[in-house]
């Protein structure tokens, strides 16, 4: 039997009438990286929260990292939506680098790296995170100053500083240059060889595609596929084109 980082049953999340989210189902395997795409406002951001704990959902089920999710907490989450908070135990094993995250503009990357790192214990250091991931350049720039790749890659370094087992990305590589982007694509590779389970969303079907071990297509708050790139490329030119198929299809006839 596969031991799953992520595993997910009729996952549902409304903003009043508004469905973000309809009966949301998918597993993924430990040691994976796993793509969600979809477009502006498809719910992959509010997909994220809703597994962090950051908003409330409503679910059958909802486990990470073996962790069962609610009936630990004392309710059932497919009866009520709570915003709950994780235990302490999981969070410490989850990395988690947000969409347009920022940071005190004043402090230098070296100050920001030696404040988050204070929250953790047996985490990554500041001089571990400068080597891991080439960092000197910026290293005593302050965060305001740096550039929108920069800030990113600042980000990235934040979120790995647990040591994740379980690593959420949301558009991690947006604003980078083309260098930055391939050394980024490296380390997540490094990551899941190294044990970690990686999920992205991105915008970037190049991204999916160099990286993913599993793709999940999210459209209007409900999965409309998931699948291997070799699945999704079975029947069409490329994963461009089958998205397109699937999101758009008269795109992908244009």
């Amino acid at each position: 039997m596969t031991s799953l980082a992520v595993d997910i049953k009729t996952l549902s999340k409304s903003y009043g009438s508004k469905v973000a989210l309809h009966n949301i189902n998918f597993s993924i395997a430990k040691n994976k990286i796993v793509a969600i795409l979809g477009q502006n406002g498809a719910g992959k951001t509010t997909l994220i929260n809703c597994l962090l704990g950051l908003q409330a959902c409503r679910a059958e089920q909802l486990s990470l990292l073996d962790y069962e999710l609610g009936y630990k907490l004392g309710y059932k989450l497919g009866q009520q939506a709570v915003k709950q908070q994780r235990p302490a135990v999981l969070r410490n094993q989850i990395g988690v680098m947000m969409q347009m995250g920022n940071l005190n503009a004043l402090l230098t990357v070296a100050e920001q790296l030696d404040l988050f790192c204070s929250y953790y214990t047996g985490g990554y250091s500041p001089s571990d995170l400068n080597a891991l991931l080439s960092l000197q350049p910026i290293w005593h720039k302050r965060f305001g100053k740096l550039s929108g790749g920069q800030r990113q890659l600042v980000l990235f370094a934040i979120a790995l500083i647990p040591k994740p087992k379980l690593l959420f990305l949301d558009e991690p590589s947006a604003g980078m240059d083309i260098e930055v982007r391939q050394l980024l694509w490296q380390h997540i590779r490094t990551l899941r060889d190294n044990g970690c389970t990686v999920v992205l969303t991105t915008h970037y079907i190049e991204e999916a595609e160099r990286l993913a071990d599993q793709i999940i297509m999210l459209h209007h708050g409900k999965i409309i596929a998931d699948a291997t790139l070799a699945d999704f490329t079975a029947d069409h030119s490329s994963l461009e084109h089958a998205y397109l198929q699937l999101i758009r299809p008269e795109a992908a006839h244009g």
